[in-house]
């Protein structure tokens, strides 16, 4: 197989933030799609960044051998990452500090192989059929008035979604009281439900695990990256277990966090990561008995479906995932995204490839 042509487009979303679209064609005449777009304030790179290191193709690419023979969905898991690690060393240096741009030629080539094979991207990444269903979280956030948040909640359960992520924005000792006391309402009027909390990197290595403890009375499943992303390892064990999410685009830090006791899952957003490298991620968690949620960073509808499609390959199901419509899709061009379904699931889509056929600017 051979890309014969390429084409970005540029969306202008709200505010400063742009996203890029990749489109590429085989030599005959499918696409495949693919998205970056980097989140001002918390991607490395900016849009401008990824349109440099996505010039110039498709002569920059090297050749794509996807595996013959047997379709992707038998083949080996992970059977189509060595084609797209040899199509995509000729671009490592231009792609190194760009995963928004990694992700989404990983993504348009991944969607190419899924269409010539006749399968889903979710078949490419892991070789087996995808996970018939798996739930989303909600999101809310303590930057909010209580009673605004209170009825966030209530409408996400009237959904049908049964697990809630807190993101923890006040700062300082009040601050972190002022949250308690709004999580312990939360608590009171969502019994049951799973709560998942995101420090956002935010505490101390000494503050940390004195404020996990206050926590644990509410049960929370896990509190997302208490510390910052290079100080995690130390964290160990405490009241409340945690999660990796910034730390793990570190060099050198998910090794460490395989090993570190109080570690409790891997937060995967291949926005991030990059798609392949998230998939890894994904299965060497699930491998040391972690748990794996899948999350967008509030992208566009070709990389959210590409983001689903890792949720439904990862070899076991993953935890509810941050995979729910958001309301900047509001900005980009009407597409819907194959693999989400009512009620807060993610679900195969039974369509080769990515799923997304048709793609206007």
């Amino acid at each position: 197989m051979r890309v014969t042509g390429a084409r970005v487009d540029h969306v202008d979303l709200d505010g400063a933030r742009r996203g890029l679209v990749l489109s590429l064609v085989d030599d005959e005449g499918r696409v495949g799609l693919g998205e970056a777009t980097p989140l001002p304030g918390y991607s490395p790179e900016s849009a401008e960044d990824d349109g440099r290191a996505l010039a110039g193709l498709p002569g920059t690419l090297g050749p794509i051998e996807p595996p013959d023979g047997a379709s992707a969905a038998r083949a080996a898991p992970g059977a189509a990452a060595p084609a797209i690690h040899r199509a995509l060393a000729p671009l490592s240096s231009r792609l190194r500090g760009a995963p928004a741009a990694r992700y989404a030629l990983e993504t348009a080539l991944l969607d190419l192989i899924g269409q010539r094979h006749g399968v889903p991207v979710s078949a490419c990444l892991g070789g087996h059929p995808p996970h018939a269903e798996i739930q989303v979280n909600g999101l809310l956030t303590t930057s909010v008035a209580l009673p605004e948040m209170i009825e966030r909640a209530r409408a996400l359960a009237a959904r049908g979604v049964a697990a809630i992520k807190v993101k923890l924005r006040s700062r300082g000792e009040d601050g972190f009281a002022r949250d308690l006391e709004a999580l312990r309402a939360l608590r009171r009027e969502h019994p049951a439900v799973e709560l998942r909390l995101d420090a956002n990197a935010a505490w101390s290595l000494d503050e940390a695990p004195r404020r996990l403890g206050l926590l644990a009375p509410l049960r929370p499943r896990f509190v997302e990256q208490p510390v910052a992303p290079e100080l995690l390892h130390h964290l160990g064990a405490c009241e409340v277990p945690w999660a990796a999410d910034e730390s793990l685009a570190v060099e050198g830090m998910p090794e460490r966090l395989l090993e570190a006791e109080g570690c409790a899952a891997f937060i995967l957003k291949p926005a991030m990561l990059g798609l392949l490298r998230a998939h890894e991620l994904g299965r060497e968690a699930q491998a040391r008995g972690l748990g794996a949620v899948v999350t967008h960073l509030f992208d566009g509808p070709v990389a959210l479906a590409a983001a689903c499609e890792l949720a439904l390959s990862l070899p076991r199901p993953p935890l509810a995932c941050g995979l729910d419509a958001h309301a900047g899709l509001e900005a980009w061009p009407a597409v819907r995204v194959p693999q989400l379904r009512e009620g807060g699931r993610v679900a195969a889509s039974e369509l080769p490839g990515l799923g997304i056929r048709t793609w206007t600017a």
